[in-house]
């Protein structure tokens, strides 16, 4: 098929005003409403002023429905293009705490042909709160909402598919020929989740930088600041220059100096020594605040003048405990610690307050985690948390939670049989996720299917470096890797390489060809900001 294909619609389709709700298993609909939208004006990514808008045109339903028992009310935006339908549909995932997004998160994929979704999952408490805040996690008796954890764990994710596809029938008098799912961090996992639980709702799933592992991974975003209130709290510019520091040390051990930490061994063996920096002097631009720009993003408002701080043994103890990770008060790690090279502005970020004290700002997903989820407990304290307390919390994510959200539901076997392709890429300086985990779970595939051939037929892992998390970073960003699963999907070729993409700070443009794991981006000769002076080997 000719992946740049697209269809007018097809004859003897119900027209957008006339849609009905589908019938769907386990779920009731409470309303459906289907409205034809005109040239109406957006972007790609709807956080950039500096992305030239476009115009779309499309049937945009929005459904209401139920799971009888469940008492949730879940919302769902259905966008079917009423002209140059690319015969395609692409669900896309949520981010934190969060099933999905909705709204103008669909333009970009909606602009490129592909029928589109995206389910709040009932997360949102019908519209009253931020799931980001976690409150939808507890019923108001203080218990666990089973339920709604139960939709965003996968159930959600079926019933939007389900929906989706017979809205596709009804409208185009076809379902899509092909179907892909889209997301990253929490909507990376969701991918997963949906290729273990209904192996045959997608052809192909692009998972970024997925938060598997969650009941590990969300209660160790909080261990900088258990760190850091236990011991004391850097200004945020000593961070940032010990980040600066980190790359230094370890980006010429990749074969090149370029900025960017290219080996993923080095994940675990970054020679990095903290002390190393006690007594140097740093000129801090202070940030009073921190203003929220975005999904899961934040940046530093600077206070007004620069100040000349001195770098401690204390601020160098707490910078290698937040590398070395969550471990027991025995010294037993729990899991892996910030990614050498990875910003530290996302989990152990820290602003001065108004009494010129500088104090951790946590990450609000892992705060939201250890209220709700593991203590149930809204007023809980996380502010005093000793090492004790965080250790109990991460035993109860681990043991309690783990039933729902741990790894033994992310079996692939019936997807790899249904022949369905999985592309992760992550950055190898994740701010939120550290990639260990990814390098963990990609390792227990191999050992459960045979090896990295077998496993390399179903899914494949490409590691970014210098990437942050979903984006971001310092290091070249996947071009379109979606093009590339379709590719694999739709022509049977698969990806060895993906294309990808930066500008640097002195405005020069950074290219990779990123390399299939466990292949590694050696440099071989000629200016390092181009893909062709570098190979996988």
């Amino acid at each position: 098929m000719d992946l740049g294909a697209s269809q007018d619609i097809l004859g003897g389709h119900t027209p957008c005003a006339s849609l009905v709700a589908p019938v769907i298993a386990g779920a009731e609909i409470l309303s459906l409403s289907a409205v034809e939208v005109e040239s109406i004006s957006s972007r790609a990514d709807p956080l950039s002023t500096a992305i030239e808008p476009f115009y779309l045109n499309f049937c945009n339903v929005s459904v209401v429905l139920t799971h009888p028992g469940a008492s949730d009310t879940v919302f769902v935006d259905v966008w079917l293009p009423t002209s140059d339908w690319n015969g395609r549909y692409q669900a896309m995932g949520g981010g934190g705490l969060a099933a999905g997004y909705g709204g103008l998160m669909l333009a970009g994929p909606l602009s490129e042909g592909y029928l589109t979704s995206s389910t709040d999952g009932g997360l949102t408490l019908n519209n009253t709160v931020d799931p980001q805040s976690g409150k939808w996690a507890l019923n108001e008796d203080g218990t666990s909402n089973d339920d709604l954890q139960l939709n965003l764990a996968w159930r959600s994710i079926h019933d939007m598919v389900l929906l989706s596809k017979d809205l596709s029938q009804q409208f185009y008098g076809v379902e899509p020929s092909y179907s892909y799912w889209h997301g990253c961090s929490q909507g990376g996992r969701q991918g997963y989740a949906a290729a273990a639980q209904y192996p045959e709702d997608f052809d192909g799933i692009l998972a970024i930088a997925p938060a598997i592992y969650i009941p590990e991974l969300v209660v160790a975003d909080f261990w900088p600041p258990v760190v850091m209130q236990n011991n004391t709290v850097p200004p945020f510019c000593v961070l940032e220059e010990y980040q600066r520091a980190i790359i230094a040390k370890c980006d010429p051990l990749d074969g090149v100096t370029d900025g960017l930490i290219s080996d993923h061994d080095l994940l675990e063996s970054c020679p990095f020594d903290p002390d190393t920096l006690v007594g140097h002097t740093v000129s801090c631009n202070s940030a009073c605040a921190t203003l929220d720009i975005g999904i899961l993003m934040e940046m530093d408002v600077p206070c007004e003048g620069l100040k000349e701080l001195t770098i401690t043994t204390e601020h160098a103890t707490v910078v290698r405990e937040i590398l070395q990770g969550p471990r027991t008060s025995n010294g037993k790690p729990l899991w892996y610690g910030l990614a050498p090279g990875a910003a530290f502005f996302a989990v152990a970020n820290t602003i001065e307050d108004e009494d010129g004290n500088w104090i951790p700002s946590p990450f609000i997903v892992a705060k939201s985690w250890l209220k709700y989820f593991v203590f149930k407990h809204p007023d809980y304290e996380t502010t005093k948390m000793s090492t004790a307390d965080y250790e109990k919390a991460f035993d109860i994510s681990t043991s309690q939670l783990g039933e729902l959200w741990g790894n033994q539901h992310l079996n692939l076997t019936a997807f790899k049989d249904a022949g369905g392709k999985l592309l992760t890429w992550m950055g190898l300086a994740d701010e939120y996720i550290p990639p260990n985990g990814m390098l963990r779970f990609r390792e227990n595939l191999e050992k459960q299917f045979g090896g990295a051939e077998a496993v390399d037929e179903f899914q494949r892992l490409f590691f970014a470096p210098g990437a942050g998390h979903c984006s971001g970073g310092h290091g070249p960003l996947p071009v379109d890797p979606l093009i590339a699963l379709r590719g694999w999907v739709e022509n049977g070729t698969a990806p060895e390489t993906l294309p990808a993409m930066t500008i640097s700070p002195e405005n020069v443009k950074v290219s990779r060809n990123l390399c299939r794991y466990p292949k590694k981006l050696i440099y071989n000769e000629g200016p390092v900001a181009l893909a062709s002076s570098f190979s996988c080997a």
